[in-house]
């Protein structure tokens, strides 16, 4: 009897092996996403194993955080929702949380040309020698979003134009400034509707048009905190609406303590030594 246990157990480990499939796999800390709805799939590793990531896909986890916004689940959350996975032979180990951010879709610069290029506003202009410059790490929350142009302002060398570009549908995401920029200055170009959307736009205001906001109160984010030769993560409240590369501060929920830490990306801020030199200032 003990041989024969012996050999069922060496007979489980070789077809588990030779089926690609891992005795231990361990959730991944930190997972991205694009989904609305969050599985226990999402949250496993490349190398888990097909058997393992089919039955994860069907336990849900609910829905997954806003753009730009991170969820947290405890042990005990995913404790529970790994009980649901047939266990077989591979065990699931659980780090003590898992931060979860979802990504929107970036701006693709084929079709903010085309909607440029169409717009009732333009359409006495020739866009196959322009330029256009879209605001860095912008993204939509649908992805392929209808674009239009809401207003135009000439830029002040009158080489080209800031567009100020929203999505018809509202909740797809927010209004964005776009530069276009021609080879040859664009003085004489003048219309009526191209008059009237210039007045609509006193200022090009790059800064509060096109940057969009990265971190705000009320939506945690994960704040990483660089030194030497060790890095620390953990999920923090930001205390004020701000953009890419701007300063804010945040607190740790559980401790109140708070640091002036530089955003860099959606939901994400950092501290490293830059940011400290500055907070001591």
């Amino acid at each position: 009897m003990k041989y024969f246990l012996i050999f069922a157990w060496l007979v489980t480990v070789f077809s588990a092996n030779a089926s690609g499939e891992n005795l231990r796999v361990c959730l991944l800390a930190e997972v991205t996403v694009q989904a609305e709805t969050l599985r226990l799939s999402d949250l496993l590793p490349d190398d888990a194993g097909t058997r393992l990531k089919t039955a994860a896909d069907r336990v849900l986890l609910g829905r997954a955080p806003q753009v730009g916004s991170v969820r947290v689940f405890t042990v005990s959350e995913l404790r529970q929702a790994a009980a649901e996975v047939p266990s077989q032979t591979t065990e699931i180990d659980i780090p003590e949380q898992v931060v979860v951010r979802r990504l929107g879709w970036p701006l693709e610069i084929e079709t903010v040309t085309r909607t440029v290029a169409h717009s009732n506003l333009t359409h006495q202009l020739d866009f196959s020698q322009a330029k256009i410059m879209l605001p860095p790490g912008f993204t939509t929350v649908t992805p392929h979003p209808q674009f239009e142009v809401a207003a135009l302002k000439p830029s002040s060398d009158h080489r080209g134009f800031f567009a100020l570009i929203r999505c018809r549908e509202r909740t797809a995401c927010g209004s964005f400034l776009a530069e276009i920029v021609f080879s040859v200055p664009t003085v004489g170009v003048e219309s009526r509707e191209l008059k009237l959307a210039s007045e609509k736009v006193t200022e090009p205001d790059r800064s509060a048009v096109a940057a969009p906001v990265l971190v705000q109160p009320g939506r945690m984010a994960l704040l990483v905190i660089d030194g030497d030769g060790f890095r620390i993560t953990q999920t923090v409240m930001p205390l004020k609406r701000a953009g890419l590369g701007e300063l804010v501060r945040v607190s740790d929920p559980r401790t109140h303590h708070s640091w002036l830490a530089q955003v860099s990306g959606y939901a994400m801020l950092r501290i490293s030594g830059a940011t400290r030199k500055q907070e001591a200032r």
